[in-house]
């Protein structure tokens, strides 16, 4: 019998509280990252939850578990794992012999189901097959311009809808597809003709003025590009109210991206063929140029760039006059030349 005034407690109380501080000293489990890739393929290991996934001009391969949504744009979804919610391809392939909680959504491609889908499955310009016995669709089955096929003999929550048939959707995808290549040629062929006529009405020597404008403060020339946009965006608002036209800004704007995109595309081709004449190598890095412009998604983010420092190179050198015109104007000569040393 223990003394009085003796707390001794039992080995059953040590193991609780021993239990309790493990708990407290055990790490919370980290929140699921999302992932997103551009021209490089995701792999969802067996082992590994996602929150999101999202891929551009390239591919995912789903073993684990995705608990939001997996994206796709030009490029294959492949799920053998669990998608928590939607699975969108947009030009591409679908394959899912995992379950897919949301909607599956193919668009421009195909779809291939093995598993349930939990919300609708929809084909828009692309073929719907589902491959496998027993797979059920908690939504609608939807086909836009595509072609439902496969064994399928489970259940549907909603209703099976075909609207056109896929030689409808060949054809429409056939002229968008003929479109978009004849507008790429287009805006090659005036991207080529306005660098030529800007190296014939500049010459060699203000281009090369520019481009050591361009290529020595790129980054310089890309906020006076955006500063030269929105200035003179804001000047023409002005005169539209004033006047009944602002063509005047509008054309300016547009010399100064020839003049400033001119000066860019002859530096560019001067580093990359400097064996080649000025004028071929100014064409070739035009065509190079225009060729990464149009690269789907990539391309558009990078236009904008080149556009903006084309604008500031040509701002900043005064047209080719010097490459530091701009800051010769506003400091003054040496002092200026100093100032931004």
């Amino acid at each position: 019998m223990n003394p009085v005034g003796s707390c001794r407690p039992r080995p059953g109380i040590w193991l609780v509280l021993a239990i309790l501080a493990l708990a407290a000293l055990r790490p919370a489990p980290a929140a699921a990252e999302s992932r997103l890739m551009i021209g490089e393929s995701i792999h969802v290991l067996p082992d590994e939850r996602l929150d999101s996934v999202m891929c551009f001009a390239c591919s995912i391969l789903v073993e684990g578990v995705v608990e939001d949504s997996a994206v796709v744009i030009l490029g294959e979804l492949t799920n053998q794992g669990a998608i928590q919610r939607d699975a969108l391809v947009i030009i591409g392939a679908l394959e899912s012999a995992g379950a897919v909680g949301g909607d599956a959504v193919a668009v421009a491609g195909s779809m291939d189901l093995r598993n349930d889908v939990g919300g609708n499955a929809v084909a828009i310009l692309a073929n719907l097959a589902v491959e496998a016995a027993g797979v059920n669709i908690g939504g609608d089955i939807v086909t836009i311009m595509g072609e439902l096929g496969g064994s399928f003999s489970g259940s549907v929550g909603g209703t099976v809808r075909q609207v056109g048939g896929s030689r409808v959707g060949q054809l429409l995808l056939s002229g968008m597809l003929g479109a978009l290549v004849l507008a790429a040629l287009g805006f090659a062929v005036l991207a080529l003709a306005l660098n030529l006529l800007g190296y014939f009405l500049l010459g060699t020597k203000r281009l090369a003025t520019i481009a050591d404008s361009a290529t020595g403060n790129a980054a310089v020339c890309f906020l006076i590009g955006l500063g030269t946009c929105f200035a003179l965006l804001v000047i023409g608002l002005i005169v539209a109210m004033l006047l009944p036209v602002s063509m005047p800004i509008a054309l300016l704007l547009s010399v100064v991206s020839v003049v400033g995109y001119s000066g860019l595309t002859y530096g560019v081709g001067r580093n990359l063929f400097p064996n080649l004449s000025p004028l071929a190598a100014t064409v070739f890095a035009g065509l190079l140029l225009v060729a990464a412009q149009l690269i789907p998604f990539v391309g558009w983010l990078v236009l904008p760039v080149v556009w903006n420092i084309a604008i500031g190179s040509a701002v900043l050198s005064g047209f080719g006059t010097s490459p530091d015109w701009l800051t010769e104007r506003a400091y003054g000569g040496q002092a200026g030349r100093q100032a931004t040393r």
